[in-house]
């Protein structure tokens, strides 16, 4: 009776198994390859200090660096548009972007660099 039971966990462990595999299968988005780091490395310690958190995540929500199909909508709304809403935060992000020490420019910056622009 107990190898039986025993049986039946590793059969339901990889029924359980191979399900979540399934879970992973193509949502039809284009698969976003990483972008290669700001070559100003300035932008890069900011980027990896602020940005990085929420836009190297797709689970964020947050448009992420590199994917430009993504970004083309936002930056058609003009880049002013895009630092106000840094600035002020705007659906999930925060307030200046949760970059105490960025100016403007920094945000112009980046915000082209996750754009890949």
């Amino acid at each position: 009776m107990k190898k039986s039971l025993g049986n039946s966990a590793v059969v339901a462990a990889l029924v359980v198994i191979v399900s979540a595999c399934g879970n992973s299968a193509p949502t039809g988005k284009a698969q976003v390859t990483a972008p290669p780091p700001p070559q100003d490395a300035a932008l890069a310690r900011l980027y990896d200090q602020t940005c990085r958190a929420c836009h190297a995540s797709s689970r964020t929500g947050a448009p992420m660096a590199g994917d430009t199909a993504a970004w083309a909508p936002r930056m058609a709304q003009g880049m002013d548009v895009l630092v106000e809403h840094t600035i002020n935060g705007y659906n999930g992000m925060p307030p200046l972007g949760a970059c105490m020490d960025c100016s403007e420019d920094d945000y112009v910056a980046l915000i082209r660099y996750m754009a890949g622009q």
